[in-house]
Parts: C-alpha cells; structure tokens; sequence
C-alpha cells in the first residue's frame, strides 16, 4: 500500500494546488478537477470558520443575557479529542461554565504588539489573540490545556500568563497526559471558580492595570563604544573565534567559555522548567554572569542567535529577557544575530567583514574538530593533541583579531602540517559518531563531556561540523520553493549563500584530501547530506534539526563510522522525531548500524547516560574486529589502557 504524506502551505492556494497535482496526478486525476476540488475546499473553510464565528458570537450573547460566566478552553488541536482531554470540557460545564474554543475567541482579538515572544506558530497567534480578547470580557477566563512534556508549551504558556495577569485575569493551565485520573483536574476548576467568584465580588482597580507589551532596549552606537558584549558558550572549537570576529568589527565581545554548574541552578530558577535544556543552560549562564559581576550590568550587554525557523531556538530571546526583567536586569539590551530580519539594532550591523570571519571561523573550528578527534585517540604523548589545539587556536584568534590577511586554503594547511607533526600508534578503533540538538551535540557542559567519554572507552569520536548545520538552514529554502510557494527569489539567495558557503570548505577540504592521514575527515556536501535524508523522511522535517540529523547519521554510515550517539534534550520535540524516531528506519536499511538515543537534561541520571553509552561502545568493540574469546577481550583492554 502507499502512503502519501505530501507537505501543503494552505496559506498559499497556487502551492497547495501545486502540490496536490504531485500527489494524485499520477493517479489520473487532473489540473482542473484539482482546482475545483481545492476552491471547494476552501470555501468550505471558510463557512466552518464563520459557523465557529457565529456561535461564539451567539454564546457570548447568552452569557450577557443570562448573567453566566464561560471559560475559553484552549488547547492544541488534538486537544479536542476525547480520548486525549479525558473529558475536561465536561467538567468545566458541571460547575455552571459554558465552555468556548480559542478558534471562535480568537478572530474577536485585538493585541497589541510587539510581545515578548517571536510569535512563530499559527496556533500560538490564536491562543494570544484569544487571551487579550478574555482580557476585555470580564464574562470570560481562559484555561489552557498543554501536554506534558510539550516544550513548545513553554513558550506559550509564559505569554499567555503575562498576558492576563497584565489585566488582573485568572491564569489556569491543565496538564494532559496519559493518566484518566481527573481528580486534581476538578480540584483546580473548582478552586477557579471560587476564585472567580470572590474576585466578582470585588472592586477591581483597573488603573493598576500593566501593559504586556515588549518595551525593547536597543542596543545603540553609544553602546556599541562602552559596553561589554557577552554571549554564551556552545561550541569550545568555534565560539573563542566567534569572539575575535566581534571584536575585529569593534564590539567589546566577551564569550562566557566554562558552564558552572550554579549556571543550570539559574537557569533552572529563571526558566519554565518545561523549555528544552539548552534554553535553561543559555538563560542561566548569561543571568549568572551578570549575578557574578563578571561584567558590570550598566555596561554590558547580551548577544544569542536566533535561526527564525519553528524550533524553541528562536525564542531564547524571549527566555532571556524574561529572566533579566525577573532578576532586575530589564536595562540590559539584548542582541538577536540572525540572517531572518527578525530584530535589529542601531548600534549592530551585520557587515561583509563579520560575515567573513565568521564563516572562516566556523570553516577553521570544523577542521581544527575533525583534526583534534582524529588524533588524540591515537596520541604516543598523552597531551600533545590538546597543546597543540590551544596552539592553533591562539594563532587563528590572533589572526582573526589582528585582521591578517590570509587564505583559508592556507590556513588549513598549516593546521594539518602542526597535528601531522604529532606522532600516533597504528591501532584500529572503534569510530563513534556525535548527532543531535546542535548545542547538547557541541557544547561538553551539555553533554557530559561525550567525547572525552567515548575516547576514555576506547573509541574515536567523529562530530559532523558546524557549518553543516548553517547550509541545512539555508537549503531548507528549496524545499519551501518547490512544495509550500515560497519565493524563488529567497531561495536563490540561499542557494547563492550555500555555493559561497561551500565554496569556502572546498579550499580547505582540497587541504585535508591531500593528508594520507585526514583524507578520511572531509565533510560530504549538503546536497548529498539531503539526499541520503530523503531516502528515510520527507525533507520538509524541517523544524529544529529536522532531516539534516537523519542524514547526518546515515552520511556516516556510509562513511564508515557505524556507530553512533544521538543526543537531545528531553523537551525537543522535533529531535525525536527525525532522531529517536528514525533509529528503527535507518537500521533496517543499515542493519549493521550500532546507534543509542541518549537524553540530556537538569535532571537526567548521568550513571543510566554513561551506561547506555558505555553498551553501545560494548558492542562497537565486537562489531570491530570479531575474534574468539580471551583474544577479543585482551584487544578491548589493550585499546581502553591507551
């Protein structure tokens, strides 16, 4: 049987129809009959809205005439089913409410902007729209219904918080899991409407009321001369040279290297528990920073990236001005460096001369890791790997910062010429590759120091790079083009980036292939990255690593490297998706394929994470050289001894 699961923009009715041709026209069913049944379609839309429009409308009607209360039940679509809400709807009615959905409320709405939030969900733009509308009609209170474990939830359920509290609204949410015992759920409608019922009683003075717009600080030229620019640490190879390339454009940047752990304390503190790690490890470190005085809050500000696309990584920034609003820093302005046109700032541009370090950077970080793992397995002279990365990375730095003039072709060759001068032992050991949430994959105070890990067991680490992740972001344009209408002219740019991009690590590549023993560490092109990916999923997985974390796992397959950890956070629903999710699929097409899924998080036994690791390189070691026996053993150990 075949499966059809093609990806439609229903925004955008030319792509939709486009797309449906795809699908069944090779079934025989033509243009015009597409057309007609999509006009129908529409159009039917359309009435459904206006019904659940009408109704409201009629309710809301009711409860004034009847001198009644409703409470918006707001919840995800698949909220709505029985099986799921466990029967909430019904509860709310038996204690005298009328029950209305944020779809109905929402097109009442009228919010003022900006929020706090990158509104990035067509759903969280109706449950914010719905909320100021409750925030008006004092007949109606919202309870929102959110899945455990729902880490985008954490992101909306912050906002809608503010929202009403802004205008002195009852804020409840509900969360929904597997478990039909609806005790607390009563307890906490109940308890609602007491509350209500007293609050009705009083006499509210509005003039207390808050405003839950954004008020942004920007970041000026005047800042741009006397403040210290501070960003957090994700990657020790790339984020030092990052750095330089700030400071070469004039900004006072200050990367914020170790993760403490009072650092995830913090972010514990400030952050909705149910965020992804990596928005609790950011927010903690930065807010840390300026708890520790390691740089004057009047002077200083704060740098994060932002991707633009659906995951929670486009809302650190909101994460981050919540905590420094919550902990007294509210002055301190917050720089979004995105490629998106999502934020600007008078005092911050994004000129030729960053853009190029940058890329540099990130081109010379991922071939200092490739360099780095491939040799410290293998070092005679415990140590000399590691001194000689902190060389080179002080030569890059001062290169960078100093504006030196220098080829990348160059550069990577006298980067291979220092780590071929280190001498290694011609042993055979197991290959183990590193995929997942890009910061948890990266960053060692994440991830439990995993290399280090994997190289005390006895194998070699392999990290696809950096740069990889940036070409993914922009190849994810072509997609858009070719199924959901997105501008052919966006994705020419990204694919004139992407050749620029490629362009770049060709130089150094041609250096690596030239190694007898590096040849092995060239990265392959994002094109052959997306095409082995579509052999398993869909490209348009294309929310936080989405198809880019498959083909990563099944490049290094191919490649040789069979063993492999997947690493995310516990919250990042995309990840395990196309990581967890794909496990099975990529095995039965690689049956010898050795990967574990590993969960990274606050609360994650690191004894269970060092075990499931320690099992996988268990049967990478008998995959490896299979031999009978005491021989097999006698290897391992003599491998693990090095």
């Amino acid at each position: 049987m075949k499966f059809l699961f093609p990806f439609v923009n229903l925004n955008d009715r030319k792509s939709f129809e486009a797309q449906m041709y795809k699908t069944f026209g090779e079934f025989g069913v033509t243009k015009r009959e597409i057309s007609e049944a999509a006009e129908a379609g529409f159009d039917e839309l359309e009435r459904f809205k206006s019904d659940i429009r009408h109704k409201t409308e009629d309710v809301l009607e009711m409860l004034e005439k009847e001198n009644r209360h409703g409470i918006v039940l707001a919840g995800r679509p698949y909220h709505i089913d029985p099986e799921i809400n466990h029967g909430i709807p019904e509860i709310i009615i038996s204690q005298g409410f009328a029950v209305l959905c944020e779809d109905g409320i929402a097109q009442l709405g009228s919010l003022k902007r900006d929020i706090r939030v990158v509104d990035q969900w067509a759903y969280h733009t109706r449950l914010y729209e719905a909320a100021a509308y409750v925030t008006k009609n004092s007949r109606l209170d919202l309870i929102q219904l959110n899945s455990f474990g729902c880490g985008l939830d954490a992101v909306t359920t912050d906002q809608v918080l503010e929202i009403l509290e802004a205008k002195q609204k009852i804020y409840t949410t509900l969360k929904i899991d597997e478990i039909s015992n609806l005790g607390t759920a009563k307890i906490r409608v109940r308890s609602l409407k007491a509350a209500i019922d007293e609050r009705d009683k009083a006499v509210i003075d509005h003039s207390s009321d808050e405003d839950y717009t954004l008020k942004r600080v920007m970041f000026t030229k005047e800042n741009k001369k006397n403040h210290t620019v501070i960003f957090p640490q994700m990657s020790p190879f790339h984020f030092s040279l990052f750095e330089a390339a700030l400071k070469k454009e004039g900004y006072n940047a200050m990367l914020l290297e170790n993760v403490e752990p009072s650092d995830v304390e913090m972010g514990l503190k400030c952050v909705n528990n149910d965020a992804c790690y990596p928005s609790i490890l950011v927010t903690g470190q930065l807010i840390n920073a300026l708890e520790q005085k390691k740089c004057d809050p009047d002077n200083c500000s704060v740098m994060i990236t932002q991707t633009g696309g659906g995951c929670r990584a486009t809302n650190y920034i909101a994460f981050i001005r919540k905590a420094l609003k919550e902990m007294g820093y509210e002055n301190v302005p917050v720089i979004s460096l995105n490629l998106s046109g999502l934020e600007g700032n008078p005092g911050f541009s994004i000129t030729p001369g960053l853009v190029h370090n940058l890329v540099r950077a990130a081109v010379l970080g991922d071939i200092l890791v490739s360099l780095t793992l491939a040799t410290r397995p293998y070092e005679v002279n415990r140590g000399e790997t590691d001194r000689t990365l902190e060389r080179c990375e002080k030569k890059l730095y001062s290169y960078i910062l100093n504006g030196n003039r220098f080829r990348v072709k160059n550069m990577a060759r006298e980067l291979v010429g220092e780590f071929e001068k280190i001498e290694i032992r011609n042993i055979n050991k197991p290959k183990v590759g590193l995929v997942g949430e890009i910061l948890v994959k990266f960053h060692p105070g994440a991830n439990n120091d995993c290399i280090r890990v994997i190289e005390e067991e006895g194998g070699e680490a392999v990290m696809p790079g950096l740069l990889d992740f940036m070409l993914y972001c922009l190849f994810n344009t072509k997609f858009r083009r070719d199924n959901l209408g997105l501008e052919p002219r966006v994705a020419a740019m990204s694919g004139f980036a992407i050749s620029l991009l490629e362009r770049y690590r060709d130089h150094a590549c041609s250096v690596l292939k030239e190694s007898p023993r590096y040849a092995h560490v060239c990265p392959g092109h994002i094109e052959d990255i997306a095409e082995g990916a579509k052999n398993i999923l869909e490209l348009g997985h294309c929310s936080g690593e989405g198809w880019f974390l498959t083909g990563e796992m099944i490049e290094l397959i191919e490649s040789g490297t069979k063993n492999i950890i997947c690493v995310q956070p516990f919250a990042c629903l995309p990840n395990h998706v196309t990581g967890k999710g794909m496990i099975k699929a990529i095995r039965k097409k690689f049956p010898q394929a050795n990967i574990v899924a590993v969960d990274y998080d606050p609360g994650a036994s690191e004894v269970n994470q060092l075990n499931r690791i320690k099992l996988m390189m268990a049967t990478a070691f008998d995959n490896l050289a299979p031999k009978p026996g005491k021989a097999a053993e006698k290897e391992k150990e003599a491998v693990k001894e090095h």
